[in-house]
């Protein structure tokens, strides 16, 4: 795996492809310009490396990975701690047309049955999961038959014990991206001190 990046106060240099992405996001989602990060982010995402983004809380952590997987042949793979907000971003994507499905303890059968039948499909999405489901053997293996583009961590800071928010299942996801065939990893976080920061880059092992 390439080296994780953290892009606070880190600028790129510019980039034609992004120009053309900047117009997808106008078209889109309504954005006229990139925020701080972002295009940093977006450039490593689509240059295949691993990417540590450290921007703050409303700085557009999401389009990150959202505006990639238009770009990336496969599925982009969103690891999430938190069902409401999984449940957000999905209606939201949903409402503008994306191609997107949510698996958590929320859905009903058949709804989970239908989630699992659309993730099977060669057409690619973004799919969230929570960490305790991408913990269980079974879903992995399914998932091992999904070609899976972007591997994203969100509130990456949930993996390290040295943080507040230590989730355990987190503990999991460096197997979990193996089984994948070691997708790119995009970990985001709005807060990581350095103690922390290299904890994500461990537990990652990236």
């Amino acid at each position: 795996m390439a080296v994780a990046q953290n892009v606070k106060d880190v600028e790129v240099e510019p980039d034609v492809g992004l120009n053309g992405l900047l117009a997808t996001a106008r078209a889109r989602f309504g954005i006229v310009a990139f925020r701080p990060g972002q295009e940093l982010t977006i450039h490593n995402v689509l240059a295949g490396r691993d990417t540590l983004a450290i921007m703050p809380t409303g700085g557009g952590k999401s389009l990150c990975y959202q505006l990639p997987a238009l770009e990336l042949p496969g599925t982009t793979l969103v690891v999430s701690p938190l069902i409401a907000l999984m449940k957000d971003q999905h209606d939201k994507l949903d409402a503008l047309g994306f191609e997107v499905i949510r698996l958590d303890s929320t859905l009903a059968q058949r709804d989970e049955q239908l989630a699992l039948a659309r993730l099977a499909q060669p057409k690619p999405c973004i799919a969230y999961v929570t960490p305790e489901r991408l913990s269980d053997r079974g879903f992995r293996a399914r998932l091992a038959q999904v070609n899976v583009a972007l591997f994203v961590v969100d509130e990456a800071h949930c993996i390290s014990q040295w943080g507040h928010d230590f989730r355990p299942a987190y503990l999991g996801l460096s197997e979990a991206i193996r089984s994948l065939g070691c997708p790119t990893v995009l970990a985001l976080t709005a807060t990581a001190p350095p103690r922390v920061k290299d904890d994500i880059l461990a537990q990652l092992e990236v």
